[in-house]
């Protein structure tokens, strides 16, 4: 069995839940940040490529770690790229470059054109090392017509360690073991990805939000056809979150992953 890349969870589930939605001018916008940072295997250690995105968006909500926990839903899989929030609303400008300090170095995100939206991403192709769990300083200048200033700190996400575990028996629940985290902003999210229908590719997925204490299971109404599947694997992350306000009625959301598998640095 072959385990596969979890996609960044938070931000494509806020972009998910645009779809299928009257998006209207006449909606009241506000400004909306996100800069992610998802861990890498480097040569040794680990390092990051941290991405900005900024928005001018109404009803979009914010995507937090913290709620819900414990719950678990059976939903359609597919490995294609997820949707973008730049696909429904316009990116607008967060300045000229935003400064990221990690504990060891200072870098700068710079904006490009990625597809239909505006990303801030370093210059060089190189990631920046870091350790997981650290902290991490954001300085976003702002831009007078764009996203308003904001000068935040906060901690990513620590590395994740699965116990391993093999498919339970016919009518079995699925106890899962890893290493707790200490920070009510995180959530431990697992997707088991099966063929369903006997399938020989994967179509279909139990996917689980749990609070980042280092135990939970899996009831087997939910786990059964992922154990009986044919084809299936199965990824995991850790989640950090941290939102805060801006002015204009606007919002700001960090979001730190640490998935299982874990891809590795370009």
């Amino acid at each position: 069995m072959t385990r596969q890349r979890a996609v960044p969870l938070l931000l494509a589930a806020a972009a998910a839940l645009i779809v299928g939605c009257n998006v209207s001018t006449e909606l009241s916008t506000v400004p909306y940040g996100f800069v992610t940072v998802v861990a890498q295997k480097a040569v040794t250690g680990h390092s990051t490529s941290p991405v900005g995105t900024f928005y001018d968006a109404g009803g979009l909500g914010v995507p937090t770690a913290i709620a819900p926990w414990d719950s678990c839903r059976l939903q359609s899989y597919t490995s294609t790229a997820p949707l973008t929030i730049g696909q429904f609303y316009p990116s607008i400008s967060a300045g000229a470059a935003i400064q990221v300090k990690l504990a060891s170095r200072t870098d700068s995100l710079f904006p490009v054109a990625v597809g239909p939206e505006t990303q801030y991403r370093l210059r060089s192709p190189a990631a920046v090392p870091y350790t997981p769990g650290d902290s991490v300083g954001l300085v976003i200048p702002g831009a007078g017509s764009g996203y308003p200033a904001v000068t935040v700190r906060a901690k990513t996400a620590e590395v994740l360690a699965v116990t391993e575990f093999a498919a339970p028996a016919s009518g079995s629940r699925l106890d899962l073991r890893w290493n707790a985290g200490h920070d009510l902003n995180n959530t431990v999210t697992f997707s088991f990805r099966y063929g369903a229908l006997s399938a020989d590719t994967l179509n279909s997925q139990v996917y689980c939000q749990f609070k980042d204490d280092g135990a939970d299971s899996i009831p087997s109404k939910y786990i059964a056809a992922w154990a009986a599947a044919r084809t299936k694997s199965w990824a995991a992350s850790r989640v950090r979150t941290y939102v805060a306000p801006v002015a204009r009625g606007g919002y700001f959301d960090f979001i730190s992953t640490f998935d299982l598998p874990t891809p590795i640095a370009p």
